[in-house]
Order: C-alpha cells, then sequence, then structure tokens
C-alpha cells in the first residue's frame, strides 16, 4: 500500500508519512489478509438511485459498527445476477473498516482474511499430492481469525470432496461466532444447486443478504 494511496488520506487530519502508526499498523494487517494488492486501492463506490443505494445504505450502516457486527459473529451474502457492481469491492471495504477499528489493539495478529474460493479449492486439491506453500497456514488461520471474506463463492458446482472442505471450515466459524462475508453471482437456489442444500443453508441463511442489481461498473470507478 504506497502511503499516497492510503485510504484515509482524504480524512486524517495528520501530515501523510511512512511513519505514520496507523498507516504502518493496518498496511501489516492488509499483508497478513492475503489480499491481493491490486485490490488495496481504494475505490470510489456510487450507486444509482434507482439501483443499488438502499444496499450501499444497508453495508454503509454496517460498516459504521463493523467491530460489534465482528464481535457478534454476524455475517453478509452479498450477492448479484451481475458480475462487476462492487461486490469484491464493499467486502473489502468492510475489512478496511475493521481494520480501522482494532489496528491499535490488534498486536500485529492476522484479524482478517481474503479467500478467493476458487483458488482455495483448487489448492486444497494440490495440496493432496504436493506441498503447496504457505496453504497450511492459510487453513489454520481460516479457523483462528475474526473476520474471512470468501470471494466468489457458488462460482461453478462443488465437487463432494470440495464440498466436504468448504463445509467443514464455514461450520466450524459459524460454530465459533466468527463473521464471514460471503460474495456471490447466485441467488439462495443456484446456490443450493451449485454447492448443495447443506452448506447453502449455512452461508445464505445464517447471514444477511444483500443484493445489487446494477450492471457492471469496472473501469468506471
Amino acid at each position: 500500500m504506497n502511503i499516497q494511496n492510503c485510504w484515509y488520506k482524504r480524512i486524517c487530519q495528520e501530515q501523510c508519512s511512512e511513519n505514520c502508526i496507523r498507516y504502518r499498523m493496518i498496511y501489516a494487517l492488509f499483508r497478513q489478509s492475503q489480499l491481493p494488492e491490486a485490490l488495496w486501492e481504494y475505490k470510489d463506490l456510487v450507486a444509482k438511485p434507482e439501483g443499488d443505494v438502499n444496499a450501499f445504505i444497508q453495508l454503509k450502516n454496517i460498516s459504521n459498527k463493523i467491530d460489534m457486527f465482528v464481535e457478534q459473529g454476524q455475517n453478509i451474502y452479498i450477492y448479484s445476477n451481475n458480475a462487476g457492481n462492487g461486490k469484491t469491492t464493499w467486502a473489502i471495504r468492510l475489512m478496511y473498516a475493521y481494520f480501522d477499528k482494532i489496528w491499535h489493539k490488534s498486536c500485529l495478529d492476522c484479524k482478517a482474511l481474503f479467500v478467493s474460493v476458487p483458488k482455495f479449492l483448487y489448492n486444497c486439491k494440490r495440496s493432496i499430492s504436493q506441498e503447496v506453500k504457505g496453504f497450511e497456514e492459510l487453513c489454520q488461520l481460516i479457523s483462528e481469525v475474526d473476520l474471512v471474506i470468501w470471494d466468489d463463492i457458488g462460482i461453478a458446482k462443488v465437487t463432494d470432496y470440495e464440498h466436504q472442505i468448504l463445509f467443514q471450515y464455514i461450520d466450524d466459524r459459524l460454530n465459533a461466532r466468527k463473521s464471514n462475508i460471503y460474495t456471490s453471482n447466485k441467488n439462495r437456489e443456484q446456490l443450493e444447486e451449485l454447492i448443495g442444500d447443506r452448506l447453502a443453508s449455512r452461508v445464505y441463511n445464517c447471514s444477511t443478504p444483500i443484493k445489487f442489481i446494477e450492471e457492471d461498473k469496472r473501469g468506471m470507478y
């Protein structure tokens, strides 16, 4: 995260500097989250009056109280039939809001993770026959951190093995009252067809569903 791209630049009253403690602590939290650096940059999101305004307001309200949301083990399912309309961007924004609430007491421990579900399942299968660098640590962290973003869940039909893996981690987190943010291009019925009824029930029914209806906005931010 370049200091010039710091998310707080527009609101912080301090002189921008790489010696800023807030900047350095949140930089460390982002590093530990395994969020791809291409997604670190802040993006403005604008909803059309006839589009996703209500969804944006709902997410903004959650963002304002994200520390309580995570402490209570709540979950969100952000979905849309359309790609590229801000689902992942909003999930990252919520993670960033959480970092802003807890950075001063994080002790540089990993507090949140970004998990691309397709990549995670791919590495699960690879790890059966070969060592995948950092994968064992990732699996351990998924069980421990306060918040996990499960990005692109339900992108394709899962195998029995993939279903078992996802169910294990998500069910364990729910039982431990640890927060999850899911993003998907599927509604409840479509999700069930792809990941099965038991897992879809855990993901969708245990979350606050928030639907986006606007078209692809990539390149417009």
